[in-house]
């Protein structure tokens, strides 16, 4: 994908939002931004060292994900297209353990210098402005996913980690049902639990009639 493809593709991004095709393309040049392609199961990248470059998804999915010293995986964020990632973005890691972006698809990924999205411009242009305020607000919206997620582990079992799961994302539907944006195997990741025993709570939630699943799609009964 060359830099004209990925402009326009980049108009979906909320990194960009606001700002035209021809002006993400000056965007790209005057920051020297690279676009790369990543295969299946490929490392986008690695959180060690400084914090050099920020990365926006233009197609594919990607996730954060985080190994311990035992080896035991956990996700940490699911990325689609027009998500957007980086060190300064990441949670923190004082732990030393491996974090790594990781393709879960096919994926084409614009990466921009840190220094680009940090500094402020030159020419003091509105685009430039508009760049920086998206990025705040992203930056605010990873910070409420945070708060989720802490939401989320901080109830004791299997059942009301789910339940809670479930209720935050039908509340963000407005509905009683959702669409769960990843597989079985990465909710079991992102509540961290056996993926065994979470199926089996599952089964009994629905067997008691609390929830009914099919494939990915969830609604709470009751």
């Amino acid at each position: 994908m060359d830099k004209c493809a990925a402009a326009c593709a980049l108009e979906n991004s909320k990194l960009f939002e606001g700002i035209g095709e021809e002006d993400i393309r000056h965007m790209m040049e005057c920051s020297g931004a690279k676009v790369k392609k990543f295969r299946t199961g490929e490392i986008i990248c690695s959180f060690e060292g400084s914090a050099d470059k920020v990365g926006v998804i233009i197609c594919g999915e990607a996730e954060l994900e985080r190994v311990d010293y035992s080896g035991n995986r956990t996700v940490l964020e699911i990325l689609q297209e027009g998500d957007v990632f980086g060190q300064t973005l990441a949670f923190g890691n004082l732990t030393g353990d491996m974090l790594d972006v990781v393709a879960k698809s096919c994926c084409n990924v614009v990466f921009i210098p840190a220094d680009f999205v940090s500094s402020r411009c030159s020419n003091a242009c509105f685009r430039h402005s508009l760049f920086v305020r998206n990025m705040l607000g992203i930056i605010a919206g990873k910070a409420r996913s945070l708060s989720e997620r802490i939401e989320v582990l901080s109830n004791r079992s299997i059942r009301d980690k789910l339940l809670c799961y479930f209720a935050i994302n039908c509340a963000k539907s407005r509905s009683d049902k959702f669409t769960m944006p990843f597989s079985f195997t990465t909710l079991a990741d992102y509540i961290c639990c056996d993926r065994s025993a979470m199926m089996r709570e599952l089964g009994q939630m629905k067997e008691e009639g609390l929830v009914s699943i099919d494939k990915r799609e969830v609604k709470m009964i009751g």
